[in-house]
């Protein structure tokens, strides 16, 4: 199963706002990832929002947010032997 974290831009939509965002964004996705058995997907959207995608084993990302991935955490857990 997908699940999504949404984290959005401050009211400035400068740089720093968007650098602010992305790392609040990357936080959220290394601490999930360490307990997680999958990959974490930070995903930024035309609005300047990021989000965090747990991608889990029962449904796979729509192409569009594949495309709009900027980021992968790789999962901190391993089910193989």
């Amino acid at each position: 199963m997908t699940y999504f974290s949404t984290i959005t831009a401050a009211q400035d939509t400068g740089a720093q706002a968007d650098h602010e965002a992305y790392m609040a964004a990357y936080a959220k996705a290394a601490t999930r990832a360490r307990y997680s058995y999958f990959d974490q997907h930070i995903i930024r959207t035309d609005d300047g929002c990021y989000w965090v995608a747990d991608e889990g084993d029962y449904e796979t990302l729509m192409q569009d947010l594949v495309d709009r991935i900027v980021h992968t955490v790789n999962a901190g857990r391993s089910d193989e032997g």
